[in-house]
Protein backbone atom coordinates (compact mmCIF):
# COMPACT_ATOMS: atom_id res chain seq x y z
CA UNK A 1 0.00 0.00 0.00
CA UNK A 2 1.25 3.52 -0.82
CA UNK A 3 2.19 5.74 2.05
CA UNK A 4 0.50 9.13 2.37
CA UNK A 5 3.74 10.82 1.27
CA UNK A 6 4.11 8.62 -1.80
CA UNK A 7 0.43 9.05 -2.69
CA UNK A 8 0.74 12.83 -2.46
CA UNK A 9 3.85 12.86 -4.65
CA UNK A 10 2.18 10.61 -7.20
CA UNK A 11 -0.93 12.82 -7.31
CA UNK A 12 1.20 15.94 -7.68
CA UNK A 13 3.10 14.39 -10.58
CA UNK A 14 -0.15 13.49 -12.34
CA UNK A 15 -1.45 17.03 -11.82
CA UNK A 16 1.64 18.50 -13.46
CA UNK A 17 1.26 16.10 -16.40
CA UNK A 18 -2.40 17.04 -16.76
CA UNK A 19 -1.68 20.75 -16.75
CA UNK A 20 1.09 20.46 -19.33
CA UNK A 21 -0.99 18.19 -21.54
CA UNK A 22 -4.03 20.42 -21.60
CA UNK A 23 -1.90 23.52 -22.17
CA UNK A 24 -0.45 21.91 -25.28
CA UNK A 25 -3.86 21.05 -26.73
CA UNK A 26 -6.01 24.14 -26.24
CA UNK A 27 -5.68 27.87 -26.03
CA UNK A 28 -6.34 29.99 -22.96
CA UNK A 29 -9.72 30.81 -24.49
CA UNK A 30 -12.49 28.27 -24.92
CA UNK A 31 -13.81 30.24 -27.88
CA UNK A 32 -11.99 32.60 -30.20
CA UNK A 33 -14.29 34.81 -32.23
CA UNK A 34 -13.45 37.29 -34.96
CA UNK A 35 -9.74 37.76 -34.36
CA UNK A 36 -7.81 40.18 -36.61
CA UNK A 37 -6.87 38.61 -39.95
CA UNK A 38 -3.40 39.17 -41.37
CA UNK A 39 -3.15 40.30 -45.00
CA UNK A 40 0.23 40.27 -46.72
CA UNK A 41 0.66 41.55 -50.27
CA UNK A 42 3.98 40.97 -52.00
CA UNK A 43 4.00 42.88 -55.28
CA UNK A 44 7.20 42.45 -57.24
CA UNK A 45 9.96 43.73 -54.95
CA UNK A 46 7.61 45.47 -52.50
CA UNK A 47 5.77 44.01 -49.51
CA UNK A 48 2.83 45.29 -47.47
CA UNK A 49 1.25 43.93 -44.28
CA UNK A 50 -2.15 44.85 -42.86
CA UNK A 51 -3.93 43.65 -39.73
CA UNK A 52 -7.63 43.50 -40.61
CA UNK A 53 -9.95 44.00 -37.65
CA UNK A 54 -13.60 43.02 -38.06
CA UNK A 55 -15.98 45.86 -38.87
CA UNK A 56 -18.59 44.09 -36.79
CA UNK A 57 -19.21 40.79 -34.97
CA UNK A 58 -22.46 38.83 -34.94
CA UNK A 59 -22.89 35.50 -33.20
CA UNK A 60 -19.14 35.03 -32.93
CA UNK A 61 -18.66 35.64 -36.67
CA UNK A 62 -16.51 38.53 -37.78
CA UNK A 63 -17.48 40.65 -40.79
CA UNK A 64 -14.43 42.14 -42.47
CA UNK A 65 -14.65 44.57 -45.38
CA UNK A 66 -12.69 47.51 -46.69
CA UNK A 67 -10.24 48.82 -49.25
CA UNK A 68 -6.45 48.99 -49.20
CA UNK A 69 -3.91 50.57 -51.50
CA UNK A 70 -0.22 50.93 -52.15
CA UNK A 71 0.45 54.26 -53.85
CA UNK A 72 0.79 53.88 -57.63
CA UNK A 73 1.15 50.10 -57.23
CA UNK A 74 -2.18 48.42 -56.44
CA UNK A 75 -5.67 48.79 -54.98
CA UNK A 76 -7.44 45.97 -53.16
CA UNK A 77 -10.94 45.32 -51.88
CA UNK A 78 -11.94 42.60 -49.38
CA UNK A 79 -15.25 41.39 -47.96
CA UNK A 80 -15.11 38.32 -45.69
CA UNK A 81 -16.91 36.50 -42.91
CA UNK A 82 -14.60 34.53 -40.62
CA UNK A 83 -14.53 32.78 -37.27
CA UNK A 84 -12.43 30.31 -35.32
CA UNK A 85 -13.18 28.24 -32.25
CA UNK A 86 -11.44 25.86 -29.87
CA UNK A 87 -13.22 23.66 -27.36
CA UNK A 88 -11.17 21.07 -25.52
CA UNK A 89 -9.30 19.04 -28.13
CA UNK A 90 -11.60 20.16 -30.98
CA UNK A 91 -10.78 23.05 -33.28
CA UNK A 92 -12.47 24.67 -36.27
CA UNK A 93 -12.09 27.79 -38.39
CA UNK A 94 -13.39 29.24 -41.63
CA UNK A 95 -13.05 32.17 -44.03
CA UNK A 96 -15.48 32.98 -46.83
CA UNK A 97 -15.86 36.01 -49.05
CA UNK A 98 -14.34 37.96 -51.90
CA UNK A 99 -11.05 39.67 -52.69
CA UNK A 100 -9.97 41.76 -55.67
CA UNK A 101 -6.75 43.50 -56.64
CA UNK A 102 -6.02 46.03 -59.39
CA UNK A 103 -2.56 46.52 -60.86
CA UNK A 104 -1.96 50.28 -61.04
CA UNK A 105 1.52 50.06 -62.56
CA UNK A 106 2.47 50.31 -66.23
CA UNK A 107 3.75 46.73 -66.43
CA UNK A 108 2.98 43.12 -65.49
CA UNK A 109 3.52 42.41 -61.77
CA UNK A 110 3.89 39.14 -59.85
CA UNK A 111 1.73 39.04 -56.72
CA UNK A 112 1.84 36.76 -53.68
CA UNK A 113 -1.07 37.45 -51.35
CA UNK A 114 -1.81 35.69 -48.06
CA UNK A 115 -4.91 36.13 -45.90
CA UNK A 116 -4.56 34.32 -42.55
CA UNK A 117 -6.94 33.92 -39.61
CA UNK A 118 -5.62 32.90 -36.16
CA UNK A 119 -7.14 29.66 -34.87
CA UNK A 120 -6.15 30.08 -31.20
CA UNK A 121 -4.67 26.61 -30.91
CA UNK A 122 -1.28 26.50 -29.21
CA UNK A 123 1.21 25.36 -31.84
CA UNK A 124 0.40 22.74 -34.46
CA UNK A 125 -2.05 20.13 -33.18
CA UNK A 126 -1.69 16.53 -34.38
CA UNK A 127 -4.93 14.70 -35.06
CA UNK A 128 -7.48 14.17 -37.82
CA UNK A 129 -8.65 17.36 -39.50
CA UNK A 130 -10.86 17.80 -42.56
CA UNK A 131 -10.59 20.78 -44.91
CA UNK A 132 -12.89 22.09 -47.65
CA UNK A 133 -12.17 24.96 -50.02
CA UNK A 134 -13.15 26.70 -53.23
CA UNK A 135 -12.23 29.62 -55.45
CA UNK A 136 -13.69 31.23 -58.55
CA UNK A 137 -12.54 34.32 -60.36
CA UNK A 138 -12.87 37.00 -63.00
CA UNK A 139 -10.30 38.94 -65.01
CA UNK A 140 -11.35 42.55 -65.68
CA UNK A 141 -9.38 44.64 -68.16
CA UNK A 142 -9.45 48.15 -69.64
CA UNK A 143 -7.94 46.82 -72.86
CA UNK A 144 -5.67 43.87 -73.51
CA UNK A 145 -4.84 41.98 -70.33
CA UNK A 146 -3.94 38.65 -68.78
CA UNK A 147 -3.82 36.73 -65.54
CA UNK A 148 -1.60 33.66 -65.15
CA UNK A 149 0.21 31.42 -62.70
CA UNK A 150 3.82 32.30 -62.03
CA UNK A 151 5.57 29.15 -63.25
CA UNK A 152 6.21 25.45 -62.87
CA UNK A 153 5.03 24.03 -59.57
CA UNK A 154 2.96 27.10 -58.69
CA UNK A 155 -0.80 27.40 -58.10
CA UNK A 156 -3.19 30.31 -58.32
CA UNK A 157 -4.71 29.43 -54.92
CA UNK A 158 -3.39 27.46 -51.95
CA UNK A 159 -5.15 26.46 -48.73
CA UNK A 160 -2.90 26.63 -45.69
CA UNK A 161 -2.87 25.85 -42.00
CA UNK A 162 -0.01 27.11 -39.87
CA UNK A 163 1.68 28.27 -43.09
CA UNK A 164 1.79 24.74 -44.55
CA UNK A 165 -0.11 23.81 -47.72
CA UNK A 166 -3.23 21.66 -47.40
CA UNK A 167 -4.46 21.72 -51.02
CA UNK A 168 -4.05 23.77 -54.23
CA UNK A 169 -6.46 24.92 -56.95
CA UNK A 170 -5.84 26.24 -60.49
CA UNK A 171 -2.39 24.66 -60.72
CA UNK A 172 0.18 25.80 -63.31
CA UNK A 173 -0.13 26.16 -66.24
CA UNK A 174 -3.12 28.48 -65.97
CA UNK A 175 -3.80 31.51 -68.20
CA UNK A 176 -6.79 33.72 -68.94
CA UNK A 177 -6.47 36.71 -71.27
CA UNK A 178 -8.51 39.34 -73.08
CA UNK A 179 -7.85 41.31 -76.26
CA UNK A 180 -10.19 44.16 -75.37
CA UNK A 181 -11.92 45.90 -72.47
CA UNK A 182 -14.30 43.74 -70.48
CA UNK A 183 -14.53 40.85 -68.02
CA UNK A 184 -13.88 37.12 -68.35
CA UNK A 185 -15.05 34.67 -65.71
CA UNK A 186 -12.56 31.81 -65.60
CA UNK A 187 -14.73 29.37 -63.65
CA UNK A 188 -14.35 27.71 -60.27
CA UNK A 189 -12.44 24.91 -58.60
CA UNK A 190 -13.02 23.24 -55.26
CA UNK A 191 -12.00 20.38 -52.97
CA UNK A 192 -13.75 18.65 -50.11
CA UNK A 193 -12.94 16.32 -47.23
CA UNK A 194 -9.17 16.65 -47.63
CA UNK A 195 -7.66 15.16 -44.49
CA UNK A 196 -4.65 16.77 -42.83
CA UNK A 197 -2.82 15.39 -39.78
CA UNK A 198 -2.23 18.89 -38.41
CA UNK A 199 -4.21 22.00 -37.51
CA UNK A 200 -1.95 25.04 -37.16
CA UNK A 201 -2.21 28.31 -35.28
CA UNK A 202 -3.62 29.94 -38.44
CA UNK A 203 -5.88 28.96 -41.30
CA UNK A 204 -5.40 30.87 -44.51
CA UNK A 205 -5.48 31.18 -48.27
CA UNK A 206 -2.66 32.24 -50.57
CA UNK A 207 -3.03 33.73 -54.06
CA UNK A 208 -0.07 33.66 -56.45
CA UNK A 209 -0.31 35.14 -59.95
CA UNK A 210 1.00 37.52 -62.59
CA UNK A 211 -1.34 40.35 -63.59
CA UNK A 212 -1.00 42.76 -66.51
CA UNK A 213 -1.00 46.56 -66.18
CA UNK A 214 -4.38 48.15 -65.48
CA UNK A 215 -6.09 44.77 -64.96
CA UNK A 216 -8.11 43.53 -61.98
CA UNK A 217 -8.19 39.99 -60.58
CA UNK A 218 -11.38 39.35 -58.62
CA UNK A 219 -11.98 36.21 -56.53
CA UNK A 220 -14.78 34.58 -54.55
CA UNK A 221 -13.34 32.04 -52.15
CA UNK A 222 -13.87 29.97 -49.02
CA UNK A 223 -11.88 27.71 -46.72
CA UNK A 224 -12.85 25.79 -43.62
CA UNK A 225 -11.23 23.17 -41.45
CA UNK A 226 -12.19 21.22 -38.34
CA UNK A 227 -11.18 18.19 -36.33
CA UNK A 228 -9.96 16.77 -33.05
CA UNK A 229 -6.45 16.45 -31.67
CA UNK A 230 -4.95 13.12 -30.71
CA UNK A 231 -4.00 13.19 -27.02
CA UNK A 232 -0.36 14.13 -26.60
CA UNK A 233 2.01 11.79 -24.71
CA UNK A 234 1.31 13.80 -21.59
CA UNK A 235 -2.42 13.17 -21.94
CA UNK A 236 -1.80 9.45 -22.38
CA UNK A 237 0.39 9.53 -19.28
CA UNK A 238 -2.46 11.22 -17.46
CA UNK A 239 -4.77 8.35 -18.39
CA UNK A 240 -2.10 6.01 -17.06
CA UNK A 241 -2.00 7.97 -13.82
CA UNK A 242 -5.76 7.64 -13.45
CA UNK A 243 -5.57 3.89 -13.97
CA UNK A 244 -2.75 3.43 -11.51
CA UNK A 245 -4.46 5.54 -8.88
CA UNK A 246 -7.63 3.48 -9.27
CA UNK A 247 -5.74 0.20 -8.96
CA UNK A 248 -3.87 1.34 -5.87
CA UNK A 249 -7.03 2.53 -4.21
CA UNK A 250 -8.65 -0.84 -4.81
CA UNK A 251 -5.65 -2.60 -3.26
CA UNK A 252 -5.84 -0.64 -0.01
Amino acid sequence: MLSITHSSRFAATCAVVATASMASMVSTSAFAAALPMALTVNAGSTSSFESLNPNSVSGGIGIYNGTLSSANNWNAYYNFNASSSVSGASASAYQTGSFSLTNLTSGTVTYLITLALPTEVVGAQVGTYTFNGSVSGTLITSGQGRLETVGSGSSLWTAQTGGSAVETLFDDPFLVQRSSQGATNFGSRSFSAVVSPEFGDTIGMMFSFRLSAGSTASFSTSLNGSGTAIPAPGALALLGCAGLVGNRRRRR
